[in-house]
């Protein structure tokens, strides 16, 4: 029979666990009740100036990079575009990736997330003729858009009808050849299929094909759609590692004792996150601040991740595999919004030109760069592996021979 004690400890566990409940229910109203205050002002906003968004970039940015991002779909539709045609530029990407388009009058960024480079807004793409449904299926890349178009879609969105999910895949495959077809020499990459799934599903199918042309040809797209993916991505997440070094001392010579590199995070600024997130209203919300903030903000959010991770990691058996493994499978309730939050105090106290000058040449030299050999891999391989995966073998290979690269 239970004594006094039991019967006194399970009600004080009681006790707590139902003010605990409480707690967090008064939480969530109140987030709902400023994510609403929110709504009411960005409605209010855009109805206000609907014909001049262009000229208020600066407000747009704040709304879409602030926390709760731009809450509804609504409401994207509409401030999407105009950011994707004022895409915040990296001033170190070189002539063959970044924009020959001119400059527009649209006003710099004024929030409270400071931009250290000036931003340079882009015209929309050179218009081509509008190819039929017949010189899509033409094009090079439509067989493999159509495979990965059918394997994503047998799993996302969920809980959608057979019949939206139909709609979905007639949809996607051209709308993502459209986009390559504005520019001849645009080369697939597996992955772009998530991206553009995500502006269909947000924007319908017009304004997603607008939306993603800007974004392959204005954006950091541009590159990975040019170039090797190990001369555009894996390079920029090299500074991943610099950020985990000057945040994390212990976490970053764990990274770097076991050889783990970079692979594990390729789909994720590959993507936008959109392969590797589990939930809709994550994905949209690592859409909004990225079409607001600077280019490398992907990378950012990255390490922010790998950060939040630091005790497993740290707790984690001390081998390669292991910690691929671990990082590799994002966490079902990982806090997008706190890590965002962490992204955008990284990119303050980390700037591009300081992470990519004085703080890449400080970590190149603690590593020893010049003992480290880089091989060239065929883009194919890589692309590859961020769909299907590889034996750990091979994940173990390319991870220690592009650890860092010496093109900072």
């Amino acid at each position: 029979m239970p004594s006094l004690t039991d019967y006194s400890a399970s009600f004080v566990i009681t006790k707590k666990f139902q003010r605990s409940k409480v707690n967090e229910n008064v939480l969530k109203n109140a987030v709902s009740r400023t994510l609403q205050i929110k709504c009411n002002r960005m409605r209010t906003f855009i109805d206000e100036n609907h014909d001049s968004l262009h000229l208020h970039i600066s407000q747009l940015r704040q709304f879409a990079a602030s926390t709760g991002g731009l809450v509804l779909d609504e409401i994207r539709s509409l401030v999407w575009p105009v950011l994707a045609s004022s895409l915040v530029q990296d001033s170190f990407t070189d002539q063959e990736t970044a924009s020959t388009f001119s400059d527009s009058d649209f006003e710099s960024a004024h929030s409270d997330f400071t931009y250290e480079e000036h931003d340079s807004t882009t015209d929309s793409a050179t218009i081509l003729s509008s190819p039929t449904l017949k010189d899509l299926q033409s094009h090079r890349e439509w067989n493999q858009v159509q495979m990965d178009v059918q394997r994503t879609l047998a799993r996302f969105p969920p809980d959608i009808s057979d019949k939206e999910r139909c709609t979905l895949q007639e949809d996607l495959t051209p709308l993502i050849v459209k986009i390559l077809w504005s520019c001849p020499r645009f080369h697939y990459y597996q992955g772009f299929h998530d991206v553009c799934l995500t502006l269909l599903l947000v924007l319908g199918n017009e304004k997603a094909e607008h939306v993603g042309t800007l974004l392959a040809n204005n954006g950091i797209f541009r590159g990975y759609l040019l170039r090797k993916l190990e001369d555009t991505v894996l390079r920029d997440l090299d500074l991943m590692h610099v950020l985990l070094w000057k945040v994390d001392e212990e976490l970053e010579k764990v990274v770097r004792a076991v050889e783990l590199g970079s692979l594990f995070a390729l789909s994720w600024p590959l993507t936008w996150f959109s392969h590797a997130l589990h939930h809709y209203h994550q994905i949209v919300l690592c859409f909004d601040f990225f079409l607001a903030t600077h280019a490398l903000t992907p990378i950012f959010l990255t390490s922010a991740v790998v950060l939040w991770r630091s005790n497993a990691v740290l707790n984690c058996s001390r081998d390669m595999a292991s910690i691929h493994h671990l990082l590799n499978v994002i966490p079902n309730d990982i806090p997008v919004q706190a890590l965002i939050n962490d992204a955008q105090d990284l990119f303050r106290m980390f700037p591009p030109s300081r992470l990519r000058g004085p703080l890449m040449e400080d970590y190149q030299h603690l590593i020893n760069i010049s003992r480290v050999r880089k091989p060239s891999f065929p883009k194919t391989s890589l692309r590859k592996w961020l769909v299907a995966g590889t034996a750990t073998a091979a994940i173990y290979v390319l991870s220690r021979y592009m650890f860092i690269t010496s093109s900072y």
